[in-house]
């Protein structure tokens, strides 16, 4: 279910490889919408955070099959804060093969990283400074 509302825009259902794809465009349509077309490359980093941070949690929270996904992108105070929440299980970094390149490129992208895994899921909350167009 994609919700859009005047504090921001979510998605709460179902990761696979075919949703995916979908998540990215609605994000950056929600990105476009708020902040104009001059956000540009800023845009760019935030969605290639997200996709990594989204991706991720196909891959190693739900091991490429279909699951649950909650992600929530909103804009306080000139602060875009985007959270993407699982409830599957991580492995371990030592027992990842790919070594956390993800993760180091999602930190390479935004301001600031916020990771927490339980036995629940796993929240990766993000945050960059954001500049929202404000209409006349």
């Amino acid at each position: 279910m994609e919700e859009h509302g005047s504090d921001g825009w979510r998605y709460r259902g179902t990761i696979s490889p075919r949703t995916l794809p979908s998540l990215r465009r609605h994000l950056v349509s929600w990105l476009r919408r708020r902040a104009g077309d001059e956000v540009g490359r800023q845009a760019d980093d935030v969605v290639l955070a997200c996709w990594e941070a989204m991706a991720n949690v196909l891959d190693h929270a739900y091991h490429g099959r279909p699951g649950l996904i909650d992600v929530r992108a909103r804009i306080d105070d000139d602060v875009l804060i985007v959270t993407v929440a699982d409830q599957g299980r991580w492995a371990t970094l030592a027992e990842r093969a790919d070594g956390g390149r993800g993760l180091r490129l999602i930190q390479a992208l935004v301001d600031g990283l916020d990771l927490r895994s339980t036995d629940d899921g796993t929240v990766i909350t993000l945050t960059w400074p954001f500049r929202v167009r404000h209409n006349a």
